[in-house]
């Protein structure tokens, strides 16, 4: 089941996100970087920025919210995160096909994001394509991550690959 977040998911939806850095990052990123990546969701009000500054949808097993992933109105997937225990099972390509869906329905034509390192397969299964390998910072601690584009196809509908 799917649905839009409201404000009073905002406490379980910083809970999943430093638990899924927490847990998954360490595999592909230093421990520093894993600490100022996961930190984010302790500012309160760029968190909220980045939760309801996009339309961003939850993805519901058993009445527990297992992901989300933020969609702006100009195409740009801002936020996938999906709880570590629900990985690897097929909710993350669930959840982005869905929110591609909705955003096909409202007239875009581009979608684009920047994946890391452990979101880069699923946007890769849905589609998209690597356009460059960015760097960024987080303070003093700089990340690697995928720029990344999808265009619907001529008929209006996604192509999956």
């Amino acid at each position: 089941m799917f649905r839009l977040a409201v404000e009073k998911d905002f406490d379980i939806l910083r809970q999943i996100y430093s638990q899924t850095v927490k847990k998954l990052a360490p595999s592909l990123y230093s421990p520093s970087q894993v600490m100022a990546w996961s930190s984010f969701s302790d500012n309160i009000s760029k968190f909220h920025d980045f939760i309801f500054h996009a339309n961003t949808y939850l993805l519901i097993k058993n009445e527990q919210i297992i992901g989300f992933c933020g969609l702006r109105n100009d195409g740009h997937i801002a936020s996938f995160y999906l709880h570590p225990d629900f990985t690897r099972q097929g909710y993350g390509t669930k959840l982005l096909l869905y929110v591609l869906e909705i955003g096909l329905k409202q007239g875009i034509t581009r979608f684009y994001t920047e994946a890391s390192f452990f979101s880069q397969p699923v946007f890769s299964r849905c589609g998209f394509k690597i356009l460059a390998l960015e760097t960024v910072n987080y303070g003093d601690v700089s990340f690697k991550r995928y720029k990344m584009e999808k265009e619907n196809n001529s008929t209006g509908k996604l192509s999956h690959e």
